[in-house]
This record gives C-alpha cells, structure tokens and sequence, in this order.
C-alpha cells in the first residue's frame, strides 16, 4: 500500500496523519536531529504504525465523516470537553501521530501479550538454573495493558478528543476501564 497522507477531508486509501516533513519539523522544534539517523522510508512506516495505533487504542469523539472511510479522523459531530466542534484534522491528532511515530523507530508499539504453550498469558516469569527452580506467574484477566506513553497520549486527553479519557486494558478485543482525565 502506498503512503497516503489524510486531510481535512476523508482521502481513500489514507493510511497515515502526518507526512515526513511534519515529523521531522515537530522534533527539529524540540531539538531533536530524526536526519540522518531515520531515512525517510523508515519514518513512513513509522507514521503509519503510529496512526494504526491511535485509531486502535482511542475511542475519539463524533463520528466518522463517512462510514467508509480507512481512518479514524476527520470526524463530525465532534465536541472537545469544553464544547468546542473540532473539524477536520486536528492538530493534537497530528502531534500524536508524530509522538508516536518516534518510539515507533525504536520499539513496537502494542508487542503481542507474551504466552506460553498452554496459550495463557504469562504476567511474570523467574528461572534459576541450580538447582533448577522455576516460576510462572498467569494473568488470571487474560488480557494486557496498552503500554503508556504519556506525552503522546496527554496530547490528545487534554485537548478533550478522547471518550472518558485513557482506554488502558484490553480484554478478548474488547476496550475495557478507563483513566479519566485529571
């Protein structure tokens, strides 16, 4: 799939919030050298990991401005916190993005949940090797916790996008508890 950038307006096939150029502004800002280090390509990818992973962990505000388009923004109907209508692209949906983007240069993002054969997921796990001991520790929920990233999620819960804040579990596909704003 090629790299498309979405507007104020749905654009088919988008599959990013951000181009390179903006990614590599926002961290030039902020005294951050991306060049040389992250070529271009590299940082495509990264942006559209990085916009996947938005419209997976947050439930936004509004509706989606057509039911078929590929992301989740731009929307309509859409009021921040303090009753302001948000149109287009936001802003905060963009620095995000890039927020994102970044770590997702050097990690992944949502990594599967760790399990073993059983299929259970293993929370913690301690090995000895003599003499041979050995402890595993299950997550009796079955689910994971989205990892946090807080610069990049305080982006969007404070500029009031997000429904009733931070979804920070998930459980069999479904987004479960909350941590409001604050």
């Amino acid at each position: 799939m090629a790299f498309t950038v979405q507007g104020d307006t749905p654009v088919a096939g988008a599959n990013a919030y951000v181009d390179v150029a903006a990614f590599r502004s926002y961290w030039t800002d902020r005294g951050v050298a991306t060049s040389p280090t992250y070529d271009d390509a590299a940082v495509q990818v990264a942006i559209v990991k990085a916009t996947q992973y938005l419209d997976l962990r947050f439930d936004y505000v509004g509706d989606r401005v057509d039911r078929l388009q590929d992301l989740e923004w731009p929307r309509q109907f859409a009021y921040n916190d303090r009753g302001d209508h948000v149109t287009g692209l936001p802003t905060a949906v963009k620095q995000a993005t890039i927020e994102y983007a970044y770590r997702a240069l050097s990690s992944t993002l949502l990594a599967d949940p760790t399990s073993d054969e059983t299929g259970l997921t293993v929370k913690s796990k301690e090995e000895a090797v003599g003499p041979i001991s050995q402890k595993i520790e299950y997550d009796v929920k079955g689910g994971f916790t989205l990892p946090d990233y807080p610069v990049a999620d305080r982006i969007l819960i404070s500029r009031g996008l997000v429904k009733g804040g931070l979804t920070s579990t998930q459980t069999n596909g479904l987004m479960v508890g909350t941590i409001g704003r604050g």
